[in-house]
């Protein structure tokens, strides 16, 4: 199951590489670039997780980085800062082999808005990051996936 704790917290944890944990989160500054990628299409990640469950994950986000600091630390945030939020889970359908999935927000008018996420965009650089800590919610007093 992949649906988003309301209980997250987004630690800064002094890691070398994120990508290497399970949830992580990164923090991007916008910056104009005029670098161009080229790259394959993947498939949505709603037909990985499910419409329901990612239309659930986005707004439980968005409600959670709005309402209350998500943050272990203080940040300042600027108009186009983009947050990434990147988990790895266990779709129903397949528990042996964990799918990644990201989710994308920009800072405008002092919120964070949802958003699609642009593997090719080249106009960010990385600011912040860190673990992602109580990343999914309880099932039956079990964790659906380990922190």
């Amino acid at each position: 199951m992949c649906k988003v704790s309301d209980q997250l917290k987004l630690c800064s944890c002094k890691t070398k590489n994120v990508e290497k944990l399970k949830h992580f989160w990164i923090l991007y500054k916008f910056h104009e670039s005029e670098d161009v990628f080229i790259g394959e299409s993947i498939l949505p990640q709603e037909f990985q997780i499910g419409i329901e469950n990612d239309a659930y994950n986005q707004n439980v986000l968005e409600q959670l980085l709005n309402e209350r600091n998500c943050f272990d630390v203080d940040l300042t945030f600027h108009p186009k800062d983009i947050l990434s939020l990147n988990f790895s889970c266990v779709s129903e359908s397949d528990s042996k082999n964990p799918i990644s999935i990201e989710y994308e927000f920009v800072y405008q008018n002092n919120k964070w808005i949802s958003t699609e996420s642009d593997p090719f965009d080249s106009k960010r650089i990385q600011i912040q990051q860190g673990k992602i800590k109580n990343a999914f919610k309880k099932l039956n007093s079990k964790k659906t996936e380990a922190n």
